[in-house]
This record gives structure tokens, C-alpha cells and sequence, in this order.
């Protein structure tokens, strides 16, 4: 799926055109939509929220909420060193002009990655903590094309970097885990991060 949605949005940006569905879906929100509000800033976290509120609730996903904190903050991270490289090296103007810093979109990069991660918890136990979880990251995508803040082939790719950067975070995970604690046994949790541009990771090690 994210090697299809990556395909078909790199097809369908202005370089390449071949699909042309930026420039046309965009004529469309225009004529037809016009929405103005931030939920989209909020919305694209609310699937890992939901995943932490379910442990935190006693409801059993396939991690206790101290590993899924970490998981997020993995993936997260993963999540923002590839959305922020891509940026960089595509150099995509947004639709209004004012950056050239729009492929892919941030915001639905990370509501992909939070749905994927709340999917991965939950998925098993109930098929409709998935179908929400992707509602919310595909809402949050539509939101930033009818804010004409991103193109539809920003949103696309949004989504497939957002899916690997959670399934390369549970990937990892299980490895660095096993690192730490042959270094520091059960004291220590690695806190990941990244910060313009740098990625890196605090270790907090409980005496």
C-alpha cells in the first residue's frame, strides 16, 4: 500500500503530471469547498492518543502503554526525519505559492503514522479501532487539501511515509529494546527525538 500511494503521488505531482489530479481536484475544492479551521492540527495525533487512552483504560493492546509511549515516540521521530529529508530534496511549491515545502504533507504523514500504530495495538482485537483510526488520518489529509494548504499527491505520499515510518518503528523496536537492556537491564527507557533537522534519543536510567 504506501509503495502504491508513494507511486501514484509522485505521478501526479506537477514535475512529473502524469495523472494530473493535482491541479484538477484542486479546481474542484475550490468551486465547490471552502473550509476554514485548525482541527486538522489536532486530529492527526488523535489516533495515538486513542491507542495510549485505550491502555491507559485497562483495555489490552499488543504492548503495555509504557512500550507504546515509546513506539510513538519512535515512530514519530522516524516520521519527522523522513517527512522533513523529503521536503528538502523535493522542494514541492504549495498550492498557494507562499514555501516550496509541500511534498509530502506533514500533518498527514504523522496522522498516518499514529493511525498505523493505534492499528497495529488494536487492529486485532476489533477491525472498527482501525477503520477510526484511518478515518481520522484520511480527514486529517482532506482537511489540508481543502485548506489549499497541500496538493492531493502531497497528501498521498503524506500517507505512505506515515505507514513505513510506524512499521519501521515496530521493526526496530523489538532490537533496541534488547540492546538496552543487555547494557542497563530494566532501569532505563530511551526517550527518542528530533529537533531541526537532528535526531537523537535522551536515556533516562532509573536509580
Amino acid at each position: 500500500m504506501p509503495a502504491t500511494l508513494l507511486t501514484l503521488a509522485v505521478l501526479g505531482t506537477e514535475k512529473v503530471d502524469v495523472l494530473e489530479s493535482d491541479e484538477g481536484l484542486r479546481e474542484e475544492v475550490h468551486e465547490h469547498l471552502r473550509i476554514r479551521t485548525n482541527l486538522d492540527d489536532q486530529l492527526r495525533h488523535v489516533p495515538a492518543y486513542a491507542s495510549l487512552g485505550l491502555s491507559l483504560a485497562g483495555v489490552r493492546g499488543r504492548h503495555n502503554t509504557l512500550n507504546q509511549a515509546l513506539l510513538f515516540g519512535l515512530s514519530y521521530t522516524i516520521n519527522n526525519a523522513l517527512t522533513s529529508r523529503l521536503k528538502h530534496l523535493t522542494r514541492v511549491e504549495r498550492p498557494l505559492g507562499n514555501s516550496f515545502d509541500s511534498f509530502p504533507s506533514q500533518h498527514t504523514s504523522a496522522a498516518f503514522s499514529a493511525a498505523t500504530l493505534l492499528h497495529k495495538e488494536y487492529g486485532g482485537r476489533s477491525l472498527w479501532y482501525s477503520v477510526g483510526g484511518y478515518t481520522a488520518a484520511t480527514a486529517t489529509g482532506g482537511l489540508r487539501i481543502a485548506k489549499d494548504n497541500h496538493w492531493l499527491s502531497d497528501v498521498m505520499a503524506g500517507a505512505a511515509v506515515g505507514i513505513v515510518s510506524t512499521e519501521l518503528a515496530y521493526w526496530a523496536y523489538p532490537w533496541l529494546h534488547r540492546q538496552l537492556r543487555k547494557g542497563l537491564g530494566d532501569r532505563a527507557v530511551v526517550i527518542p527525538s528530533y529537533l531541526n533537522g537532528a535526531a537523537g534519543a535522551t536515556v533516562v536510567v532509573m536509580l
